[in-house]
């Protein structure tokens, strides 16, 4: 489960997260999410910059 809370509507509450990027309750974009790495999805954005992040990291440990 999500948590979110929105600046526009003042809603806080917890919802299955499916890819939107607006709240849940008024569809205001002002609205902050908190989420598990494993609720967003594997060729979402953040999860495909957090694995290049990752190998560059392990490419500067090896040398």
């Amino acid at each position: 489960m999500a948590r979110f809370r929105c600046r526009a509507c003042g809603k806080e509450d917890s919802f299955v997260y499916d890819g939107r990027h607006t709240c849940p309750n008024c569809g205001s974009a002002a609205v902050q999410f908190a989420l598990g790495v494993e609720e967003i999805p594997d060729d979402h954005p953040l999860i495909e910059a957090m694995r290049r992040l990752a190998e560059e990291g392990n490419e500067k440990n090896e040398d």
